[in-house]
């Protein structure tokens, strides 16, 4: 009996002690979140604006008797200050977050064969969204994906028995989440549930093969890579996509405007679903596709003011253009079509942009959550702002699955066909 009762006062006692080491790691993390949020944050006057908002919700936080509990409450707080780009992860939803896990499962560097190069895979579609399905819009010629019989205008539904719900408004689009579903190291599998133009859903295993890009990483964030695509449209109007502002992307962008489109009447630069990239790039990309300086207003990091804008050169592209935009679009790909709108020098077609524009920094804290938090803010050139507002087209298009599968891209014909008039 007496051990019996030893034993239950011990379990009694766990169950205390738990709860308490609980609730000190909240409070702990809580802190550390709260402390480089308001450290980064370009309001100097961060934590004494905030701090009625921070007692509410403090309460319920320290309640949280897990790790991914707490991750999702902070978050809470976090996403009441109504700033993007202040995220702790790992993230709120639950398909997400396996989804994330996925993704950083296949695509981390892991164990490879001899021989076999560590660089990025996929089965060779781009992907985006149209009225809540992510639809395929390109497909790589000799891909897996085209070898499958995956056509431009297929659904995907599920991809490695994850199910898109781009119904849902998460921190990042499903367009953007389903592609880093299907990158991942080469000769690795992928399963993915599609369904075509005759309404059947077929579910098939793909083999990732190499496609020639190279993987990047910001932050804490899983490694990704942006593709880069470049050709020339009938009336000769050139035409550039890629997903990311990284360094390869700007350089092969600027050989293509001195080589492939040199000689090109107008050109279109698709910036739907571009996730953005570091800050410096979009005044570069504005040197190389528009002779006349083009400001970007300014840039606000702690009480300081900087005006960032585009130095034009020699060779840049020297014809009308146009920016394709969607609700993907992200960060540097809104300021970069915020900036041509403004200063005129380009007319943007398709859906608002993101509204996710604020400068961020990634940390790993040292409870081994990760954070992203705002450093400073975009004042557009015409003096509105563009965090929780998004950069609004000139024309407004939304991206249709039965233009797609009829083998046309519906807001880049109506790009191309205002550019052929001017």
């Amino acid at each position: 009996m007496r051990i019996i009762l030893l034993l239950v006062l011990v379990l009694l006692a766990g169950g205390n002690i738990s709860a308490e080491t609980s609730q000190v790691r909240a409070k702990q993390v809580l802190n550390e979140v709260w402390n480089e949020v308001g450290h980064r944050h370009f309001d100097k006057k961060f934590k004494e604006k905030y701090q009625k908002l921070y007692k509410k919700f403090e309460p319920v936080i320290l309640k949280s008797r897990n790790d991914r509990g707490l991750s999702k409450e902070i978050n809470k707080l976090l996403q009441a200050l109504g700033q993007s780009h202040i995220v702790l992860l790992p993230p709120i939803a639950t398909s997400f977050s396996k989804a994330m896990s996925s993704i950083r499962r296949n695509t981390a560097p892991g164990k490879r064969k001899k021989k076999v190069a560590d660089l990025p895979a996929d089965i060779g579609i781009t992907l985006s969204q149209s009225n809540k399905q992510i639809c395929v819009v390109r497909v790589r010629q000799n891909s897996p994906a085209a070898k499958a019989g995956i056509k431009i205008g297929d659904v995907i539904l599920a991809i490695n028995n994850i199910t898109l719900q781009p119904e849902k408004n998460l921190y990042l689009g499903w367009s953007i989440i389903a592609r880093g579903l299907l990158s991942g190291q080469p000769g690795s599998k992928v399963k993915i549930k599609i369904l075509n133009g005759k309404n059947i859903k077929r579910t098939i295993i793909l083999t990732r093969q190499i496609n020639g890009e190279k993987w990047f990483k910001f932050g804490v964030l899983p490694r990704s890579y942006s593709d880069f695509y470049a050709k020339i449209l009938p009336g000769n109007i050139g035409y550039i996509q890629f997903s990311a502002f990284t360094t390869p992307m700007l350089f092969r962008f600027r050989k293509a405007i001195t080589g492939k489109l040199r000689n090109v009447k107008a050109l279109i630069i698709d910036m739907r679903g571009n996730v953005g990239g570091l800050l410096m790039y979009p005044p570069w990309l504005a040197a190389w596709c528009c002779p006349e300086t083009v400001p970007f207003g300014k840039l606000i990091i702690k009480g300081t003011e900087l005006q960032p804008k585009s130095f034009p050169q020699k060779q840049c592209f020297k014809g009308p253009v146009a920016v394709l935009i969607d609700n993907y679009s992200y960060s540097c790909a809104e300021i970069f079509a915020a900036g041509m709108q403004d200063a005129e020098k380009a007319k943007l077609f398709g859906t608002t942009t993101s509204g996710k524009c604020l400068p961020s920094m990634f940390f790993k804290l040292p409870s081994g959550f990760r954070l992203q938090t705002v450093t400073g803010n975009i004042i557009r050139a015409n003096g509105k702002g563009i965090e929780r507002i998004g950069v609004s087209p000139d024309k407004k298009l939304i991206l249709s699955i039965k233009s797609l599968r009829k083998g046309n891209d519906n807001v880049i014909e109506v790009a191309r066909n205002y550019l052929l008039k001017q």
